[in-house]
């Protein structure tokens, strides 16, 4: 009810302002002046960070341009896409989609996020639990980590480590080492996956399997 009584307090003063100078008007009016900043969509960046990035004006109104403010919040590293919305009377509402970490690497002493095009994302990995594979900041291993993961997210979850091999990438998995090229495809993937599934069936076990020379995928069985 008093969410209501709000909304019809500002339809009114609308109403009562109308023409050229209603926003003006709103914009001076204490009412709406933005005391609160909601975030969503967030996993690591915090409300602190994306506040500082709005850089709001003393006593910034809720009606104050959004698009603006939007730019900014889409400035900050990891942030793929922004968006700020105004809810009545006094709060903005900051809906983020951040890059989605694909690995951990070990950078400094410290262990650092990568996206899938293999770059160091600014977020802090205590922050939030991730269960990633260890791997080297290289685009192709973190390009095949992360269409491994659209492909087959359970094969995904097995993986250890992944790191160059040569030209090519390397995974490795608690039944072995897995070997793609380092642009192979999602079609590439599910092949070897089919390939990991019909051995577990058969009770196969396996060191390596090599998928390298597509459409082919080269089993190289345990001792």
């Amino acid at each position: 009810m008093k969410r209501k009584a709000l909304v019809s307090v500002a339809a009114l003063v609308l109403l009562l302002a109308g023409g050229v100078g209603t926003v003006a008007l709103l914009k001076r009016l204490s009412f709406f002046a933005v005391r609160r900043v909601e975030l969503a969509g967030a996993r690591f960046l915090s409300v602190a960070e994306v506040a500082r990035a709005l850089a709001l004006r003393p006593r910034a109104s809720i009606f104050d341009a959004t698009a603006p403010l939007t730019a900014r919040v889409a400035r900050l590293d990891g942030v793929l896409e922004a968006r700020v919305v105004r809810r009545l009377p006094g709060t903005l509402r900051v809906v983020v989609h951040e890059a989605e970490p694909v690995a951990l690497a070990e950078r400094g002493g410290r262990l650092v996020l990568l996206d899938a095009g293999g770059k160091a994302l600014p977020f802090d990995p205590t922050r939030a639990p991730v269960d990633l594979p260890l791997a080297e900041a290289d685009s192709g291993v973190a390009g095949v980590l992360a269409r491994m993961r659209e492909s087959d997210p359970e094969l995904f979850g097995r993986v250890q480590r992944g790191a160059r091999f040569r030209q090519d990438v390397a995974l490795d998995v608690e039944a072995g080492r897995i070997l793609f090229r380092a642009g192979a495809s999602s079609d590439e993937i599910r092949d070897l996956s089919l390939v990991a599934e019909v051995l577990a069936r058969q009770g196969t076990s396996w060191k390596e399997l090599d998928a390298r020379f597509p459409p082919r995928v080269i089993v190289r069985k345990g001792a």
